[in-house]
């Protein structure tokens, strides 16, 4: 009996040693890496559409929709950007970049965070690491839409849970009355009976079980955020919310030691986890905390949100400290635009350009010139600026501003759409989200290329004319040089040239005033090794 104790206890001691020489380890790494990390150029991974998720659950219809999201590669400009350290800040950062617009005081709150974290390093390591333990789980990225419909996870049938805990103090109660033979046998019958019990919820609830621990795990990080240097300042609601969700909190330990066993398959976890499983302790507790979540789900989201907007803000300071040069927009109440050295955030070397509008404009140029690039780098500052108060430009001027594309329209043949009639589509969204409250910046790539010459000219020019009187700033990249006569006076004209030489064309990728005199497409065919005769084709054609 004292061999098979010593043997237990000497388990035990290894197990802890094991667990206490690991967690150390764990957070030395982690110290290290969010040192490490800031204004680094994160790494680009597999896209995560579950990071849309708070935006889903909390989205009103206004902001970007779909298709400028997908016309303006948001998706790989968020990845750009996005070195946060925590689902939650993920969560948020996707939905400031989705909501795109904050209020005057709104910019003010945030630019003094991300000023803050900029130059407190300690600061910012210390709540980073505590970020970093919150992390970025599978489960994690649906707490959102979890405590939207909460109500639906609470687990039927607490009383068998009950008793079965109670029979399981019961046996232990009673191994000192029963024979040595029989000793163990109903302790072991009822931790079977109760294990058995607690993987079938494992199987059937497992989902709602590791969310749980996740969720209430992050308040417990998110009380020991809220009292470090600048973080009740900026955010006096989470003290409030903290101090409403204080019996949540308490479930914290228990709840956890699922996620974390599972999570980083720590042997002292796993012990704890199937201690846990025989005495149904996470099954009550979990109920326990379901209900009390259910009455602060309002309390929690606020949690939520201001961890997350946290998170957003620091990685906005290391997204700042990758970029050659930025600044702060400038608004403006008028219906102009004022660039100076302007660049798009996914080009690497880029080519900066100045503009100033205080109309639409037409920008002609040849093929790959460069005039698609520049109105999405246009189109992405206007976005970034309003979301993240942070501009790829010595210079930003603009008014707050609906930013809303047509770019890169193509055929949709489960829908039986052709090309012509998805743009028109697209074009028709736009003319719709027209108001006369809040400005609309629209950029418009190649518009009504998908039909003929004679119709698109008509057709062009009418809406062109008619986004004139709107009160809209239109970006709109051409090659029909007709429209930059006919709508001479009502926009103004641009254009991206390049110089062709003996073997190669070489672009500047500078803006210039007035419309565009040459063209490259033979050139280009040429130099790609297409046949003579194709080319002598082309040129008499031409001709």
């Amino acid at each position: 009996m004292l061999t098979t104790l010593l043997v237990i206890v000497c388990l035990i001691l290894i197990l802890t040693v094991t667990w206490v020489i690991s967690y150390f380890d764990l957070k030395r790494r982690r110290r290290d890496f969010v040192r490490e990390k800031f204004g680094r150029m994160p790494k680009i991974r597999e896209w995560n559409d579950t990071v849309r998720n708070y935006y889903d659950v909390v989205n009103d219809g206004t902001g970007i929709d779909s298709v400028t999201w997908n016309d303006l590669s948001l998706n790989d400009v968020f990845q750009r950007i996005n070195s946060c350290d925590c689902s939650a800040g993920e969560e948020i950062l996707y939905w400031r970049l989705r909501r795109n617009r904050m209020s005057a005081d709104e910019r003010t709150m945030f630019e003094q965070q991300v000023q803050a974290w900029t130059e407190d390093a300690d600061g910012r390591g210390k709540i980073e690491e505590l970020l970093c333990d919150i992390g970025k789980s599978a489960s994690s990225y649906y707490i959102p839409a979890y405590m939207d419909g909460i109500e639906a996870y609470v687990l039927g049938n607490q009383w068998v849970y009950r008793t079965l805990q109670i029979l399981l103090a019961a046996s232990v109660v009673a191994m000192p009355f029963l024979p040595v033979d029989m000793l163990v046998f109903p302790f072991m019958a009822v931790c079977a009976l109760n294990l058995g019990i607690y993987f079938w919820i494992n199987m059937k609830h497992d989902l709602e079980l590791s969310l749980i621990g996740t969720a209430v795990s992050l308040l417990g990080n998110a009380k020991q955020i809220a009292r470090l240097k600048n973080v009740s300042g900026f955010f006096p609601e989470l003290d409030e919310a903290l101090r409403e969700l204080r019996g949540v909190i308490r479930g914290d330990r228990i709840l956890r030691i699922k996620r974390e066993g599972s999570g980083t398959g720590d042997a002292m976890g796993t012990l704890l986890d199937y201690v846990m499983g025989i005495t149904l302790v996470q099954i009550t507790t979990y109920n326990k905390v379901m209900k009390r979540l259910i009455d602060h789900a309002d309390a929690y989201m606020t949690v939520y949100r201001c961890i997350g907007e946290v998170d957003a803000a620091i990685c906005t300071a290391s997204f700042r400290q990758t970029l050659p040069w930025y600044c702060a927009p400038e608004y403006t109440d008028e219906k102009k635009m004022e660039m100076t050295e302007v660049y798009h955030p996914l080009i690497q070397d880029p080519v900066a350009n100045d503009l100033a509008l205080e109309k639409s404009c037409l920008i002609t140029g040849s093929n790959a010139s460069g005039k698609s690039t520049f109105i999405k780098a246009v189109a992405v500052n206007s976005v970034l600026g309003q979301a993240l108060n942070t501009c790829m430009a010595r210079r930003f001027v603009m008014p707050e501003a609906d930013v809303i594309t047509s770019m890169a329209v193509k055929d949709d043949l489960m829908a039986g759409e052709s090309y012509f009639i998805r743009e028109i589509r697209y074009l028709k969204r736009i003319l719709d989200s027209l108001s006369d409250d809040r400005v609309t910046i629209c950029a418009i790539d190649e518009i009504l290329r998908g039909t003929n010459t004679g119709e698109r000219i008509r057709a062009s020019r009418a809406i062109l004319e008619y986004l004139r009187d709107k009160n809209c700033i239109a970006l709109v990249a051409t090659h029909d040089k007709e429209l930059t006569e006919l709508l001479k006076g009502d926009y103004l004209n641009f254009h991206f040239s390049e110089e062709i030489g003996e073997d190669d064309i070489v672009f500047s990728y500078k803006i210039m005033d007035g419309p565009a005199t040459s063209q490259n497409a033979v050139k280009l065919l040429e130099f790609a090794g297409f046949p003579e005769e194709i080319i002598r084709a082309a040129e008499n054609n031409k001709s």
